[in-house]
């Protein structure tokens, strides 16, 4: 697939890295030369140009761009080198957009206007991963397929886990009839795709896929706290887009949340536009404030203002207050692996969730879907299965699968199923595959045929 990137930042840099590991013909345009300098250390072609500027996109090929990703901090520019790639012969496009579609209305009228085919807003993909992360409370990644039906997720296993020192064939013989399964282990930094015989261990980090409705189950088998039964109570420091949004999903999900703002004037908007949350105002780096938001009660906690150092602070609070699930919004991607060293359990960046949902729009061939985690050397793949699929029509376990790679899923009829080795894939099933770079073109050859 030709791709064209606009905007070198930090979400086109992310983009662009993984991009060209997939052997995608990939350019990327920005106006600052220090940014396509970083570009093409990636060894991706980067041009220092504007990407609103029709003659620029014409000389980068834009009437034979199967995708233009437009990704730069500004709307306006988004929108506008959109707007020009559709007449210019470019086949579909997707903008990056924060305050032009704050609404799904914004949403809608950015695509008719613009003719582009799919608005990405950083502060709502935000905020659907913090709500997914608050799941469970040992939950450390949370990421959708089939359209939100199934998921997959990674979960912290500590020595009272009861997920520690089992084998996966002991786990699924425990859980027979829950629709989940063990897809990836992280131990000490490497990723292994396990079989049967491989033991969890204290300290790994396991992924887990599953139907969306039974998933808590193998939540819950590794959580190592009793939970009171009732609603779960969420405090969210932070009033802006991303508290809002994070408030409002938690609300549908039937939590009970308290949302702590330290300006009055938003503090009182957002009591009438919450329907169920109990809106407060103070500020989260104070303990008084957070001991009377009732944060020691709490079953999670998030800090999700529009400064950084609020966010951490306030959530280190909250943690020594004895909050069990502390989560931060943070602006700088480096700071992610050292928050989760000093005591959090998850960080969350808006730019690099932004870039992920991007990349899972971005489909070749039966490949429907292309995600990864941030800090594992592995990718899942949601894939169409051809009539002309070698792993069609016979039992699974007359396949011959890549080493690296795991089957995790399929979905038919809008049902999802956990493959055995007597399940018989059939043509057009979706199945959904966790993988380490090596064996991708493997799984991608298996499925198309």
């Amino acid at each position: 697939m030709r791709i064209l990137v606009i905007g070198a930042g930090e979400v086109g840099r992310y983009i662009a890295e993984r991009l060209v590991r997939e052997g995608h013909d990939l350019v990327v345009l920005d106006k600052e030369p220090g940014a396509i300098a970083r570009i093409n250390e990636l060894d991706v072609y980067g041009v220092v140009g504007d990407g609103t500027d029709p003659e620029t996109l014409r000389d980068n090929g834009i009437d034979h761009t199967d995708l233009v990703l437009a990704v730069s901090q500004i709307d306006s520019v988004n929108l506008t080198a959109c707007a020009y790639a559709a007449r210019l012969g470019a086949t579909r496009s997707v903008a990056r957009l924060s305050e032009s579609a704050r609404t799904p209305e914004d949403a809608r009228l950015a695509r008719e206007a613009f003719g582009v085919d799919w608005v990405i807003n950083p502060d709502e993909e935000a905020a659907r991963e913090i709500v997914g992360l608050l799941e469970g409370r040992q939950v450390t990644d949370s990421m959708e397929f089939d359209d939100g039906h199934v998921r997959v997720i990674g979960v912290r296993v500590d020595e009272s886990s009861k997920l520690a020192n089992r084998s996966l064939l002991e786990l699924g013989q425990d859980h027979r009839e829950t629709l989940a399964l063990v897809v990836a282990i992280v131990r000490q930094d490497a990723t292994i795709i396990p079989r049967g015989d491989h033991r969890i261990l204290p300290g790994d980090r396991v992924y887990m896929i599953g139907a969306r409705d039974q998933l808590g189950q193998f939540v819950n088998a590794a959580d190592t706290v009793e939970r009171p039964r009732g609603p779960r109570k969420i405090l969210v420091v932070g009033g802006g887009q991303v508290g809002e949004r994070v408030a409002a999903r938690l609300e549908a999900a039937e939590f009970s949340v308290s949302l702590l703002e330290a300006d009055r004037e938003r503090s009182e908007q957002l009591a009438v536009t919450l329907v169920r949350t109990t809106v407060l105002h103070g500020d989260g780096r104070s303990l008084v404030a957070l001991k009377e938001s009732g944060v020691e009660d709490v079953d999670g906690f998030v800090s999700v203002s529009g400064d950084e150092e609020t966010n951490v602070m306030s959530a280190l609070l909250a943690r020594h207050l004895g909050a069990p699930k502390v989560i931060a919004l943070v602006k700088r991607t480096e700071y992610i692996p050292v928050l989760r060293e000093i005591g959090l359990d998850a960080a969350v960046n808006p730019r690099l969730t932004a870039a992920g949902a991007i990349l899972r729009f971005v489909r070749r061939g039966h490949i429907l879907q292309v995600s990864t985690f941030r800090d594992i050397d592995a990718e899942v793949l949601e894939l169409v299965a051809s009539e002309r699929s070698r792993a069609v029509g016979r039992p699974l376990r007359d396949v011959d699968f890549p080493r690296d790679a795991i089957l995790g899923g399929f979905s038919r009829d809008g049902g999802f199923g956990i493959p055995r080795g007597d399940t018989v894939l059939q043509a057009h099933d979706r199945v959904i595959v966790f993988a380490l770079p090596s064996a991708i073109p493997k799984v991608e050859k298996l499925f198309a045929g």
